[in-house]
């Protein structure tokens, strides 16, 4: 999953033609870490279909600002530059907050809409 930073977020992200799924994150938190395993398993299924990234909250709080991320993990889907939250779930995972049914269920959703 590739880092995304103030100097790579502009070039990776906005300006990509297709979909990219960011996740805010920070080592601290228990959520982020058991979500690591989730994203891998994902950037498995959707290779070829969609982009992963992150952002350290920590590292690049700038960046954090600037998305006006209040909590860690939050996923923002981007298409074409224009950046969409991915609902926080009702039921969170214990373990991760957002699971791999959830964010299956969201991605292939907007997947058929393309």
């Amino acid at each position: 999953m590739t880092e995304l930073t103030l100097d790579n977020f502009e070039e990776e992200v906005l300006d990509s033609s297709g979909l990219y799924v960011v996740t805010f994150k920070n080592d601290g938190c228990h959520l982020c870490r058991g979500l690591v395993k989730v994203i891998f398993r994902l950037r498995r299924k959707y290779i070829g279909r969609l982009k992963f990234g992150h952002v350290d909250t920590v590292v690049q709080s700038d960046l954090a600002d600037i998305f006006d991320i209040d909590g860690v993990p939050t996923m923002l889907l981007f298409k074409v530059g224009d950046g969409t939250e991915i609902p926080y779930p009702d039921n969170p995972n214990l373990i991760s907050g957002y699971s791999e049914e959830y964010l299956t269920e969201y991605l292939d959703g907007v997947l058929d809409d393309e």
